[in-house]
């Protein structure tokens, strides 16, 4: 059951996208929820479209992208599933944080060894906003060159692995 009317592809197409990631990864949803850091019932409102009382579910930017990366999946085409703006500011919502330093260090291990220089050298700004004297390159230039902004890559992980629709 979904929360969407109409045919559930075309109207929530980020759910049957998901499913297919996950699959594909052979995870559970448990196991994909879990690799998100949220409840197997907030997965599956993500793959059905809607929550059990028939509301049609409305993710935070944060949460699809989550998602995405618990499947190794692109978030940006994530977030055009889902109808979301990856350029709009969401702040928290009442009392939670916008991000958690688990959740920081999960992204860090995404990132390749550019990326990752580009990242470290970008928190350092913001700590000492100086600029450090040096020869190399800068992230502006590094990113004009392309060089951190490739894709990163995926491992998957496809070990307990207990199928789930």
């Amino acid at each position: 059951m979904t929360g969407r009317k109409g045919d559930s592809e075309t109207e929530w197409p980020l759910g049957p996208w998901l499913k297919d990631a996950r699959k594909a990864l052979r995870l559970s949803q448990k196991q994909a929820a879990a690799k998100a850091r949220f409840s197997r019932t907030a997965w599956q409102h993500l793959e059905n479209g809607g929550r059990s009382d028939g509301r049609p579910v409305r993710p935070k930017s944060t949460t699809v992208i989550s998602a995405a990366l618990a499947v190794s999946a692109n978030p940006l085409v994530a977030l055009e599933l889902a109808g979301l703006d990856p350029t709009a500011y969401e702040p928290a919502r009442a009392g939670r944080p916008a991000g958690s330093v688990d959740e920081a260090r999960d992204l860090l291990l995404l990132l390749n060894e550019p990326q990752l220089v580009a990242v470290t050298e970008m928190l350092r700004a913001f700590i000492d906003p100086r600029p450090l004297p040096t020869s190399s390159p800068t992230i502006l230039e590094r990113y004009r060159q392309g060089a951190t902004l490739s894709e990163p890559e995926h491992q998957s992980d496809s070990r307990d692995t207990e199928s789930e629709e």
